[in-house]
């Protein structure tokens, strides 16, 4: 383990506090949903955020995906810059493999990164638990999407499995998830969809990522802004798709989850 001293990480700290300011919220999103058409959104992300005029050029979502291909692509190397220590880069990097970015968390030593992982590793088999149920999967395949290195032993989404959606919540195991659990699994039971069940799940994971910003010095505020921002660019892709299909403002509104500032 390559563990640096927290004051190496003065300058970094420093950076992204600035960058932070060009982070776009969440009601701009929101509003940005409201918008009369696909130009005019992102016109809207345009003046709040922090992206080239190629994005307001954008015509349709191939060269929306250019813009922010380049932009993702931008954001590694900031972070390969100034993440100092290899092992919380590679968590970042590989923040979408959670087992491979929980192992490298570990090596880490920081324990707001680990946690941050086996949340995303909980909140993942929660998701794949209610997909399970809801199309009927054998048990077997379940056992088999299910991620390691959780909070919550494998076992419990197990014995899950057979239970009804009301009574997931009855094992004390799941209880930190319970709110969001219940909420997304009504609407999969009213509405036969997944996005308030998702929702609750970036907002949960999202929440727990902005405590970052509380650390003075060390990796943490550093890995936060990066995932804040890599998440943000993401909403802005589901914006422009979701206005150049035309998706009503309300459905497009509930797929805006919380965002790091």
């Amino acid at each position: 383990m390559s563990r640096r001293s927290r004051l190496d990480y003065a300058y970094a700290v420093g950076r992204v506090r600035a960058l932070e300011r060009y982070l776009v919220e969440r009601a701009v999103f929101r509003e940005a949903a409201e918008a009369s058409d696909f130009s005019a959104a992102l016109k809207i992300i345009y003046d709040a955020g922090r992206y080239p005029e190629d994005l307001i050029k954008a015509q349709n979502t191939a060269e929306l995906d250019a813009v922010l291909f380049r932009e993702t692509l931008a954001l590694r190397r900031e972070m390969t810059e100034i993440l100092l220590d290899k092992e919380v880069l590679d968590a970042f990097l590989l923040e979408d493999e959670p087992e491979k970015a929980l192992a490298a968390a570990e090596r880490s030593g920081y324990s707001f990164l680990i946690d941050y992982v086996r949340h995303r590793i909980d909140l993942g088999n929660v998701k794949i638990l209610c997909r399970a149920k809801y199309l009927g999967w054998p048990l077997l395949k379940l056992k088999k999407r299910l991620l390691h290195g959780g909070r919550i032993e494998l076992k419990v989404f197990v014995d899950l499995y057979s239970l009804p959606f009301s009574e997931m919540c009855d094992r004390s195991e799941v209880s930190l998830y319970c709110e969001l659990i219940m909420r997304g699994t009504d609407v999969l039971d009213e509405r036969e969809t997944f996005v308030v069940l998702e929702s609750g799940i970036e907002n949960f994971l999202m929440n727990y990522l902005r405590r970052a910003r509380r650390f003075t010095f060390g990796p943490e505020p550093v890995f936060g802004y990066g995932a804040g921002k890599k998440k943000e660019i993401g909403l802005v892709r589901l914006l422009g798709v979701g206005k150049m299909t035309r998706l009503p403002v309300d459905l497009l509104k509930e797929r805006i989850s919380e965002t790091y500032v």
